[in-house]
């Protein structure tokens, strides 16, 4: 049988038919990709490892056996180290460091993690790796985790560990959990014990705990058998646990929910749908319309937030950018301009540079489109806050933005190609022949790790060139299909 880690216990405890479709190899388990994360990941692990000097490290192996008879080895020695491979009948982790504490004759469980705040699945991870440590007959002190403290200021040059790692113990607070910590643990064992010796009844009803939404579903042909196709339902807006209770009551479609049952929202949808047609609320949109200026702009900007700092004067996880694309529309003339700049001198804080051009391509006193304009707002406004001279720039742009998401939240357009989502990589499609499917770089996420990459200088000269070009290929897209979508509104308006 596979062995339990403690990725399959989180998995159990958000879905246990998620849990056995992995844990029977009939799913591959679900990736958890961090794009650039582990490309500072070293730089994190070295800064933790450096306040437990002297301690051994079990490296990684493809015999993952060597590593557990190390890590016996070395408890039976009363010898900290990093990377404890723990193994307790079936259950298997990895502890970041497990301490020896000579005074108190008993061990410490350690975790290194890139965050800024305390989850769920982190105290879920420690009552596992605690289960499994005492299960081998360790005497477990505490649970402590190493953390980045996100008000942290970076001055240049080493990272300050002493500023920038945050040491917690979470002891107390996992103590004072106990009781909900044990009843998922004891639902958790209850769940092997009955599956051990049978098949496994999935269901995406009965089961508990389970997906919220069928769309989220691993395999919906083993949970929901013969109705895979009601996933649909989950789409509505703002649903929540009421699709669930759809779909107990055996709704299938959109078409299957009573009006009365919907929200006018929801009903919005259901005609969409039902009619095939795109539904326009002429009135709300004439009104969010109603002040923009005849020639108008559409911003789109990137940008990394490293956990590392990397510019002085910068906190862990804070967006830098370091590319825009701007397309100018002028509706009298029908004349489109793009301007953009990217900074390619990785090596060098890029957010002066960005405010400087943006400010010579920006037309004063005209409409600026940007969806969901709060990023590019706070780009622009943080930015000129360690740059007081284009405060006053700041000042004039502001009030300015208009959200060109908000019709789409608001449901005062929607194409049933939309499937209930409001993206711009999911909208755009809808209304134009634009697509960001055939691009290199297709998600903002993608974009932030391959800039991050040229920074860590982790590619080639040739691979740089094409980087650039992808970066630039993904920003112009963007802002030209918000240029697209306020067409397309506008041509609405003027014919209906």
């Amino acid at each position: 049988m596979t062995p339990i880690t403690k990725s399959l216990y989180l998995q159990f405890l958000k879905c246990q038919n998620a849990f056995h479709l992995i844990r029977e190899g009939v799913v591959s388990k679900p990736s958890t990709a961090s794009f650039g994360g582990y490309l500072e990941w070293g730089e994190f692990l070295t800064l933790c490892k450096n306040q437990f000097p002297n301690f051994p490290t079990i490296e990684k192996s493809p015999n993952r056996e060597e590593g557990f008879v190390q890590s016996e080895t070395y408890i039976k020695e009363n010898i900290s180290h990093f990377n404890a491979q723990l193994r307790f009948q079936n259950f298997v982790c990895n502890v970041e460091l497990l301490e020896y504490d000579k005074g108190r004759d008993g061990w410490i469980l350690w975790d290194f993690r890139p965050i800024g705040s305390i989850k769920q699945d982190i105290l879920r991870s420690f009552y596992f790796y605690k289960q499994v440590a005492k299960g081998m007959g360790l005497h477990i002190l505490a649970c402590k985790i190493i953390r980045i403290q996100t008000k942290f200021v970076y001055e240049g040059g080493p990272v300050s560990p002493e500023g920038y790692l945050l040491v917690e113990d979470l002891t107390p607070r996992l103590e004072s959990e106990l009781g909900t910590r044990e009843e998922e643990w004891n639902q958790f064992q209850t769940e092997i014990q009955n599956t051990s010796e049978q098949s496994v009844p999935y269901s995406f009803l009965e089961n508990n705990p389970s997906c919220r939404s069928l769309k989220a579903c691993l395999s919906p042909s083993h949970c929901a058998p013969g109705r895979e196709t009601a996933k649909e339902i989950f789409e509505y807006r703002d649903s929540s646990e009421l699709a669930k209770q759809w779909f107990a009551s055996g709704y299938n479609s959109y078409d299957s929910v009573p009006d009365t049952e919907l929200s006018p929202i929801q009903r919005i949808q259901k005609e969409a749908h039902k009619t095939g047609t795109v539904h326009f609320n002429k009135e709300s949109l004439c009104q969010y319309l109603s002040n923009v200026t005849k020639t108008v702009a559409f911003l789109d900007f990137e940008s990394v937030n490293p956990y590392l700092p990397i510019y002085p004067g910068t906190k862990p996880f804070q967006h830098i950018p370091y590319l825009y694309s701007l397309h100018i529309w002028n509706k009298e003339t029908d004349s489109l301009t793009h301007k953009t700049y990217l900074h390619e001198d990785v090596g060098s804080d890029p957010r002066k540079h960005v405010l400087f051009h943006l400010q010579k391509d920006l037309p004063t006193g005209i409409t600026i489109f940007s969806f969901n304009d709060f990023f590019e707002k706070l780009i622009i406004q943080e930015s000129a806050t360690v740059y007081p001279e284009y405060l006053e720039f700041w000042e004039s742009v502001k009030s300015m933005f208009i959200d060109l998401a908000l019709p789409f939240k608001k449901l005062w357009i929607y194409h049933p190609a939309q499937h209930g989502k409001a993206s711009l990589k999911e909208i755009l499609p809808c209304f134009s022949n634009e697509s960001h499917f055939g691009l290199t770089i297709r998600e903002g996420q993608d974009a932030n790790y391959q800039y991050l990459r040229l920074i860590k200088k982790q590619v080639t000269a040739e691979e740089k060139k094409r980087v650039l070009e992808d970066l630039i290929a993904y920003c112009k897209l963007d802002s030209y299909g918000l240029f697209l979508i306020y067409r397309m509104l506008q041509e609405r308006l003027s014919v209906i």
